[in-house]
């Protein structure tokens, strides 16, 4: 059990990629002030977990629901970890295709040409929490695959959900913790440690996607185990 545990929180943890993000971060959170920052984190990090939380609890639902066999789903989420661990050897950090948000005064004269009344500074930075933070950088669709895949793969759903809920904590923990220590963290490390550390990771993803996919090959009966 113990070692089922520390394979799920390791892979959530390399999914995830909390040191990945803070370039993301530091440029999405730019223009707001220490607290307010503290607070986007914290409603970023809420607001992923209840995401996380619900596909936990539906995921297996929802593959009945659809009639998608765990093989199958094993496969098709270990192309997708393998493309997201080419993208983490192969980029620069900070990379991904995430919109960004417009300067402050542009969107206060859009809402002013739209609406007629400016956005709020807490409207602005609640939408910053849930997109581009919580969704997709935190609770993105890689992450989503992996608990689906987790849920399904354990002897049981019980047995799976004991294990991946205090995984799902731990990581939404070290992310909290790395969000609130991110400009220390890119100070301490630079861009160079960064990419070091992330290329890494995506060499060990890149292990975890082939085993998925042999997994899923070996589930449905295309070849032995």
């Amino acid at each position: 059990m113990t070692a089922d545990f520390l394979r799920i929180l390791f892979t959530v943890l390399l999914v995830m990629d909390p040191i990945g993000i803070v370039p993301q971060f530091l440029s999405v959170t730019a223009r707001y002030d220490k607290p307010t920052r503290n607070r986007v984190i914290l409603k970023a990090v809420l607001i992923a977990g209840v995401v996380l939380v619900v596909f936990l609890l539906a995921g297996k639902l929802l593959l009945d629901f659809f009639g998608i066999m765990p093989g199958a789903f094993y496969i098709s989420g270990g192309i997708l970890f393998f493309l997201i661990a080419f993208q983490m050897i192969y980029s620069k950090p900070g990379n991904r295709s995430i919109p960004q948000e417009p300067p402050l005064d542009s969107a206060r004269s859009a809402g002013q040409e739209n609406e007629g009344s400016p956005p709020s500074p807490a409207d602005s930075h609640v939408s910053t929490a849930v997109f581009p933070l919580a969704i997709p950088l935190i609770a993105g669709p890689g992450l989503l695959t992996v608990i689906i895949m987790f849920v399904t793969a354990g002897p049981g759903w019980l047995y799976s959900v004991s294990l991946l809920f205090p995984a799902i904590l731990i990581s939404l923990g070290v992310a909290f913790v790395v969000l609130r220590c991110s400009t220390l963290l890119l100070n301490f490390l630079g861009i160079m440690g960064i990419m070091i550390m992330e290329k890494i990771m995506g060499l060990i993803l890149a292990g975890f996607a082939v085993q998925f996919i042999y997994n899923g090959l070996v589930e449905l009966g295309i070849t032995g185990g």
